[in-house]
């Protein structure tokens, strides 16, 4: 894990780029694999969620965000 220092967001992001991309294409499709677990075992634990089969996204919300009227 890379924990960075600074008071400047753009010199964080500039780093934080040039480590992702300093990674194998391999170990950026390993990485992208746990977040998408990670993110499938926080959307089970939530039992309002309806079961994903195979092959669903994680999607923000299951039931549309209701928008003010105009």
């Amino acid at each position: 894990m890379l924990i960075i220092k600074s008071q400047n967001k753009a010199d964080v992001d500039a780093v934080q780029r040039q480590y992702w991309w300093a990674k194998t294409p391999q170990e950026r499709l390993a990485a992208a694999a746990r977040l998408i677990a990670q993110a499938r075992q926080l959307y089970a634990a939530n039992p309002a969620n309806p079961a994903l089969t195979y092959g669903e996204r994680v999607l923000k919300s299951a039931t549309p965000v209701p928008r003010r009227a105009r």
